[in-house]
């Protein structure tokens, strides 16, 4: 997935305008203070057209966070596709997502809630898009555990990134900690060296692959200004 599917944000719609109108008011105001009225008038509708569309300021809420995490689900992807192994995949979007996040107020907004946007329909299935095939391509290698079902595994990852974008240090290094002291043990498959060491393994054939593919087109070239 390169984005997150948002009903209605870009099809000029009353429900476009209001969803649009709400992130331009935290924007200006922060979270603490939306309000349906402000939101309404800014998208030039009027209140009871803005509950009939919304509902409520807490889905005004997550429909903002939906569409600011368009550009975050595209950078995940981005970092992800550059890992060669499982694990390194998901350490890369833990540290990003633990650093990123919290910098917009309205994610953080979210992030607060935890259980229930955990279990908001919408934020699982951004969720489950991101991680779940990576997750079971961990799963058809043995790298990732088998005996729990992949909600319940994209739930703890998810789980762990909302206690890491809530850390006072949320550093690389500290998330990378988090990552490989709870996530890896939680997650890896049950074998004689586990699923980590699988996974590792990979991505360093990978890099030696990468490295001496490297190395013969140098040599090409080398022998090419030589002739």
């Amino acid at each position: 997935m390169t984005t997150v599917r948002i009903i209605g944000t870009d099809d000029g719609s009353a429900k476009a305008r209001l969803i649009r109108a709400a992130d331009a008011e935290i924007a200006a105001h922060g979270t603490d203070a939306l309000q349906m009225d402000a939101v309404a008038k800014r998208a030039g509708v009027s209140r009871a057209t803005a509950f009939r569309q919304l509902g409520s300021v807490s889905e005004v809420l997550v429909q903002v966070v939906l569409l600011r995490s368009q550009r975050h689900v595209t950078e995940l992807h981005r970092l992800m596709d550059n890992k060669a192994g499982v694990f390194a995949k998901i350490e890369a979007a833990l540290i990003y997502t633990a650093r990123e996040l919290p910098t917009d107020p309205s994610i953080a907004a979210l992030i607060a809630r935890h259980s229930a946007s955990l279990h908001d329909p919408r934020v699982r299935e951004v969720s489950m898009e991101l991680l779940g095939p990576v997750l079971l391509e961990g799963q058809r290698l043995g790298e990732i555990r088998v005996d729990v079902g992949l909600d319940e595994l994209v739930n703890f990852v998810v789980e762990q990134t909302y206690l890491a974008a809530e850390e006072v240090d949320r550093s690389e290094d500290a998330a990378r900690n988090r990552f490989r002291q709870f996530v890896i043990p939680a997650v890896e498959a049950r074998g004689c060296f586990g699923g980590e060491y699988t996974s590792r393994i990979g991505e360093v054939e990978h890099a030696v692959s990468t490295a001496r593919e490297a190395l013969d087109n140098l040599a090409q070239k080398l022998r090419g200004a030589r002739s």
